[in-house]
């Protein structure tokens, strides 16, 4: 039984287009030997019975000379000797003479002598075919073919004795001048060794034939293999090597023909491509850098805003709190006053701490030693650094952190990265009084956490939905978004081994769902 790769492979090797022309090749010299073969032993045949015919008239003209001068002096003797001396040549199956009524009166076999002819008979139907009879032999079919007890053919002719001068004015057996026809002498001649001959000379043109199909059929399949299905296996070899991105690969092909222009083209488009794919990777991370520097700069906007309310609070008691202590008497309820003071300053330091340190680390970029890190802590983080940009567009930062297992082996930075671009992301295509959710699920698979950014926003056209993680592509329509934002998140979340999904619905919002191994594909390869 042969397995379905044998099968599969077979299959292939028959819808090859070597396979194909190689096939259609055979058909075509099949049929083109066949129609000569057949014209040829046609004709062949043809030309031999018309020779055949041609020497039957010649040998039976040749005994109606050899035999004239017996007829005409009535020397039957002689006569009959001429003609059994003639029929033991082994092509005659019968030599007779028919008088003018139809009476053998000579024939290679005594025995024949004097029995009547029927008139019936296929070497009589010729005259007699109309009765009376018109005592003329028609010039045109005067043969017949005959089939022997042994199964051979026998060609029958008959040549007529006509009455002539000689015959009707000697004075032995003088005929009257108005007869015309005096006898008929039938001849039977074997055409055994012939139909051998053209059987013979039939089947080695069949034999021939077939040899010279099988020789043009290889050479035709010799030259398909170096000429057309060799190129084409190489080419097809490359443009799958070219699909799996192998831009290096190269074509040996060093014909002029057009598999090698092609081959040649094939090269340079290659080489074309990898230049291109060289600086496409150039110019992709020149704007990746762009989009980070930008996001920064969106981010240490938001951190202003975020630490400009903390200070303006420091400043206004801090000043307040030396207004008091400049007085001449301090008493304790105004001590107590600027001891509260104090602590709102204090507090509010610790705020501007707190923004300035999640802000470094979500600039920080890892060595790729990772480590085990609570990622419960770093969404606490990254909804810290844009708290501010929501409660400035009247949106509610709700966490909806699960209570299990939140560790997973990562860079924080990369997943603050992260999480701050796609609440950033919501925060732009949501309405004023809506609610940015993020949600964690720690206990569906224990191989992988998931974490959900949901809004309830205007959502994502259902036409732009398959092209969100495209590099460029943007639906805002500044000049400052370049649209790379939810591409690099893609590029991290794939650097990781994770997966990013994305659900959206016009005007009913967006949730994006990302599944981000424990340990990471880079941790694992490491």
């Amino acid at each position: 039984m042969k397995s379905p790769k044998m099968f599969d492979k077979i299959i292939g090797i028959a819808n090859s287009i070597g396979v194909k022309f190689f096939m259609l090749l055979v058909v075509l010299l099949i049929l083109s030997f066949g129609i000569i073969t057949y014209v040829n032993i046609y004709f062949m045949t043809a030309l031999f019975r018309e020779d055949v015919v041609r020497n039957a008239v010649q040998v039976s003209n040749v005994i109606k000379r050899a035999t004239y001068n017996s007829m005409l002096e009535n020397r039957r003797d002689d006569l009959t000797n001429t003609i059994l001396s003639i029929g033991k040549e082994e092509e005659f199956e019968g030599i007779r003479i028919y008088n003018k009524i139809g009476i053998i009166a000579f024939s290679d076999r005594l025995e024949e002598l004097g029995q009547i002819a029927d008139k019936k008979a296929e070497q009589c139907y010729v005259c007699h075919a109309e009765e009376p009879a018109k005592g003329v032999v028609p010039t045109i079919d005067r043969t017949r073919a005959l089939k022997s007890p042994k199964g051979y053919r026998i060609l029958g002719l008959i040549n007529p004795i006509e009455n002539e001068p000689a015959c009707y004015n000697a004075a032995c057996h003088a005929h009257s001048p108005k007869e015309k026809l005096l006898g008929i002498l039938d001849v039977k001649l074997s055409l055994e060794k012939g139909d051998k001959r053209i059987i013979e000379t039939r089947n080695k043109m069949i034999i021939y034939s077939v040899i010279l199909i099988l020789i043009t059929a290889l050479v035709k399949w010799c030259f398909t293999q170096k000429m057309i299905r060799s190129p084409i296996t190489k080419l097809n070899l490359a443009t799958r090597e070219v699909a799996n991105l192998n831009l290096d690969y190269r074509v040996d092909i060093t014909s002029r023909d057009e598999l090698g222009v092609l081959a040649d083209s094939f090269n340079k488009m290659t080489g074309g491509l990898k230049a291109s794919a060289e600086e496409l990777r150039k110019a992709q991370s020149r704007l990746i850098l762009s989009e980070k520097m930008a996001s920064l700069g969106k981010l240490s906007a938001m951190v202003a805003h975020e630490i400009n309310n903390p200070l303006s609070g420091i400043l206004s008691y801090a000043k307040l709190s030396s207004k008091y202590l400049g007085q001449e008497k301090i008493d304790s309820g105004t001590l107590g006053i600027v001891d509260k003071n104090l602590h709102i300053i204090s507090k509010e330091a610790k705020r501007c701490g707190d923004i300035v340190k999640n802000l470094l680390l979500f600039t920080k970029r890892s060595s790729g030693d990772f480590k085990a890190e609570h990622l419960n802590e770093i969404i606490d983080a990254s909804m810290g650094i844009v708290a501010h940009s929501a409660e400035m567009n009247d949106l509610k930062l709700i966490k909806e952190l699960d209570e299990g297992d939140d560790c997973v082996h990562c860079d924080p930075g990369d997943i603050q990265q992260v999480l701050v671009a796609l609440i950033i992301n919501s925060i732009e295509h949501s309405n004023r009084g809506g609610k940015i959710i993020v949600r964690t699920d720690y206990r569906g698979d224990n191989d992988q956490a998931r974490i959900m950014v949901i809004d309830n926003g205007k959502g994502i056209p259902k036409d732009a939905l398959p092209h969100i993680f495209e590099p460029f592509f943007s639906m805002k329509k500044s000049e400052k978004n370049i649209g790379l934002g939810l591409s690099v998140v893609y590029g991290i979340i794939k650097q990781y081994g994770g997966t990013i999904d994305v659900e959206s619905k016009d005007e009913e919002g967006t949730k994006f769902t990302i599944a981000l191994p424990r340990l990471p594909a880079v941790k694992r390869d490491a």
